[in-house]
């Protein structure tokens, strides 16, 4: 921390307004870019400085005088308890509306970026990017060959059949990058909404738990998720090989190397999927399909659409010029050159055109208004570390062994990961 932040003490940089920010490689490029252009269009006399911290950009609030100015939190769930400790100024209410006072984003934002603190209900937090967590992203291609439907219309008692169909065929059905625990805790939280959109909405509400009601619930999904990463052969190289690999490397084992058919992954995946095809549109064309995650719930028709987002906040000690910066970040066209250029960017504000890039486009809004909000970063993000990550990433763990005790295997590693998730929900709700 203080080797990534040294460049940011003495004199000559006071007025630097420093931003710590969890995106790296084509993301990081973007948001140089997107202060570039603000620079240009809205001069303004300090100087920026970026570094990045990943996942872990929360621990940042305890580098003492290294303290950044702002902080682009990926997990939200984190707000509250600044803001109470006090680690946090709050925001100019005017952000939240524009010069008509009408709301500049989705109600949805509203609770999750306020709060109660000792000098009343405050703006602690300004969306900047959302995400939509619900997509698959498929090989068009195969699905075609095989004719098969795309994954978003895949009813609940096809999965066994097509995840089947797909490993006969030779191909991996699933691509998955267990190593970003986020993406596991992804893919059983649009299970578990699919599936039960009321157990969804009692775990992530304080004042509506019923563990009666809900211990079964949990379970169901679990096994239903365990039914598909548990399923012979569902990933290249096993679940042993999945465990090592991190988001990108799932990305590009469908696209690149062409080792697995479709990936759960986030609207960010997009850059990833251009790059496997070195900017040729049609050739992506033809091979990319992108849809929502399927609902498990018989004659429901609309899935899950679980949002997601990176939030910006001022530290205690930050300095006014922050204040303005967020501000400018804030503006509707702000993100134009991330949206037109990289991709994989969804803009919270509503004012903001376009809202999706042309790969989303089909799916229209949907991916611009979630209906629940990431569950993991609801029910006990503490820091950079987040308990469901590791929760999920041991149930994958107990999943991998021989087929020859597969059920009985599948049954205990089910057990164990709903009494954490039960134990998690209940510590949180006191």
């Amino acid at each position: 921390m203080a080797a990534a932040c040294t460049p940011f003490v003495s004199g000559p940089n006071s007025d630097t307004v420093k931003l710590a920010v969890p995106w790296g490689g084509a993301e990081l490029r973007a948001f140089e870019q997107v202060l570039t252009d603000l620079r240009d269009s809205h001069p303004f006399s300090h100087s920026t400085q970026v570094f990045t911290l990943g996942d872990d950009v929360g621990t940042v609030f305890s580098a003492g005088r290294y303290t950044p100015d702002i902080v682009v939190l990926p997990q939200l769930g984190q707000i509250t308890r600044l803001a109470q400790d006090g680690r946090l100024r709050a925001l100019d209410e005017s952000l939240w509306g524009d010069e008509r006072k009408a709301p500049r984003y989705a109600h949805g934002w509203w609770e999750l970026v306020h709060v109660e603190t000792v000098s009343g209900n405050r703006l602690y937090g300004l969306p900047f990017k959302a995400s939509c967590k619900s997509l698959v992203w498929f090989d068009l291609a195969k699905f075609r060959r095989l004719g098969l439907p795309p994954p978003g219309s895949w009813a609940p008692w096809q999965w066994p059949v097509l995840l089947d169909r797909l490993a006969r065929s030779g191909i991996h059905p699933l691509a998955l990058g267990a190593a970003d625990g986020w993406m596991l805790a992804d893919f059983f939280a649009n299970v578990l909404l699919a599936q039960s959109p009321d157990a969804y909405e009692s775990v992530v509400s304080p004042n509506d738990w019923r563990p009666g009601q809900r211990h079964a619930e949990i379970t169901r999904a679990l096994e239903t998720l365990a039914g598909i990463w548990g399923f012979p052969n569902a990933f290249p190289g096993s679940i042993g090989r999945a465990l090592t690999q991190q988001f990108p490397d799932a990305v590009r084992e469908v696209f690149a190397k062409g080792d697995a058919a479709m990936v759960v992954a986030p609207d960010f995946a997009e850059p990833i999927v251009r790059s496997c095809f070195g900017g040729d549109d049609v050739a992506m064309k033809q091979a990319v399909g992108v849809s929502l995650f399927p609902s498990v719930l018989p004659g429901f028709r609309d899935g899950p659409v679980i949002g997601g987002g990176d939030i910006m906040v001022l530290t205690r000690s930050a300095k006014d010029e922050a204040a303005e910066l967020i501000r400018l970040l804030s503006l509707p066209d702000a993100p134009d050159s991330w949206i037109g250029k990289e991709g994989g960017f969804i803009a919270p504000d509503l004012r903001t055109r376009p809202a999706y890039s042309a790969m989303l486009e089909p799916l229209g809004p949907r991916v611009r208004s979630w209906s629940e909000f990431d569950l993991a970063d609801r029910i006990g993000s503490r820091g950079g570390d987040n308990p469901l990550w590791g929760i999920i990433t041991q149930f994958l763990m107990d999943l991998d062994g021989t087929p020859a005790d597969s059920s009985q295997r599948a049954a205990a590693a089910v057990r164990t990961a709903v009494d954490a998730v039960y134990e998690l929900v209940r510590t949180r709700q006191g």
